[in-house]
């Protein structure tokens, strides 16, 4: 009977090492674990963007805005992208497109940048703020609620859409580059969340004029930010 038992016993250990000499030989073959569809564990997109970024250059040539007027270098562009160094967004409406942001309007030079509620906004170029609204509850119509800062020389960069007390700054505050200032939101005319970005000149209250920028950090490298295109922000 003994015997029997030790015979069984060998058999079933027998049969534990070669489940797992199989398990082991195809483990090895795909040399990652199977992940959920959500988990990347080698993001190679990010390493290659980040090369790119180190040597970031810009094969400029001067382009018109839909006014006529002239898109700025972004080399000596005193504007970086309003978001996390090392993040990429895709772009709602851009410049001279449609809707509220197409030619003629005020707001044909603005940007939408489409990021998730509770997004971190930093600053796109350091100033003084001008204005904070923030009391808006909802999407009820109009701007929502919206930030200003003064640039110092005669512009001032606009950013809305936040969600109630989702700005993070006072007025006459000293605010640096790449700051973060706020969060993404709905408020006003939004319907979706995401931060509705213009930099006007003379007078930042509505009806405003709106001018052509270009960011420094951004990849790939266009001067001009397309409608659905997708950048990544530089930066260490």
């Amino acid at each position: 009977m003994l015997l029997v038992t030790k015979k069984k016993l060998v058999g079933l250990v027998s049969l534990l090492f070669l489940f797992f000499f199989c398990f082991c030989k195809k483990s090895d073959s795909t040399l990652v674990p199977n992940l959920p569809p959500s988990i990347n564990p080698i993001d190679t997109t990010k390493t290659e963007v980040n090369k790119e970024c180190k040597n970031l250059s810009f094969d400029y040539k001067k382009q018109q805005g839909c006014d006529g007027q002239i898109y700025p270098d972004p080399q000596s562009s005193k504007y970086i992208l309003p978001f996390e160094k090392g993040k990429t967004v895709k772009m709602g409406l851009c410049n001279c497109s449609s809707s509220y942001h197409a030619a003629g309007r005020g707001d044909q030079y603005a940007f939408d940048f489409n990021m998730k509620e509770g997004t971190p906004l930093h600053a796109a170029r350091g100033g003084v703020v001008h204005t904070v609204i923030e009391n808006q509850s909802s999407n009820g119509g109009g701007s929502g609620n919206w930030l200003v800062i003064n640039h110092g020389d005669n512009t001032f960069g606009i950013y809305l859409h936040s969600p109630k007390n989702g700005i993070y700054v006072e007025k006459g505050d000293t605010i640096k580059q790449g700051q973060v200032v706020g969060e993404v939101g709905r408020s006003g005319l939004a319907g979706y969340p995401h931060l509705h970005f213009i930099v006007v000149k003379d007078n930042p209250v509505w009806p405003y004029k709106g001018i052509p920028i270009s960011f420094k950090n951004v990849f790939p490298p266009d001067v001009i930010l397309k409608t659905n295109g997708e950048y990544t922000a530089c930066g260490n």
